[in-house]
């Protein structure tokens, strides 16, 4: 994906979100954690599809392993919402642990690295670029009409609503220090 600034958007039809990441090692359950990113994207009405998974030979600390995800929402006939999440884990190795209740659950120990990026793509069907004219049409529309409400309210219902709140949630679930959305308290934009 091409990386434009919001300031480029007359001229692109993409503006994205900035990365946010998440490093943790510890012990883990990694089918919880995509399972809990499904979810997220389903209750939110997004198509979400696993583009790539690829496991590295194993090494002596443990197996490697690449999941990358990508979701897309088709919020209006205009704009579009991708998200795609990268999560990388690193010297894996199967574990039994013993619940508070005394139970016992393989869960899975070692490092992971997950990136999470969004964009907010207008004219996802390429309908305004047929001809001179419409392009000449799309460039004003966009300088004069929508860009505002482009970067006023869907790019940041994008930001703050789905990409920050996955951020938190995974942070949740990991059960990490700074657990919470940190933007919650910010006042929307609708």
């Amino acid at each position: 994906m091409k990386r434009a600034k919001p300031e480029d958007f007359i001229h692109f039809k993409e503006a994205p979100t900035p990365p946010v990441y998440i490093q943790y090692k510890g012990i883990f359950d990694m089918q919880d954690l995509y399972e809990t990113i499904a979810d997220f994207f389903r209750q939110k009405k997004f198509k979400f599809y696993e583009t790539q998974q690829r496991l590295r030979r194993p090494s002596p600390f443990g197996a490697e392993i690449l999941y990358a995800f990508k979701a897309t929402r088709k919020v209006e006939e205009f704009y579009q919402w991708i998200v795609e999440i990268n999560i990388e884990t690193f010297d894996l190795r199967d574990i039994e642990v013993v619940l508070k209740d005394g139970t016992k659950k393989k869960m899975t120990k070692g490092r992971l690295w997950i990136q999470i990026n969004g964009v907010c793509e207008t004219d996802y069907e390429g309908l305004w670029e047929k001809s001179a004219f419409l392009a000449h049409l799309k460039s004003f529309y966009n300088k004069y009409i929508v860009k505002k409400i482009f970067e006023g309210v869907w790019w940041d219902e994008l930001q703050y609503k789905i990409v920050l709140r996955l951020h938190a949630l995974i942070k949740e679930r990991l059960k990490m220090a700074s657990e919470g959305l940190e933007a919650r308290h910010m006042g929307g934009v609708h």
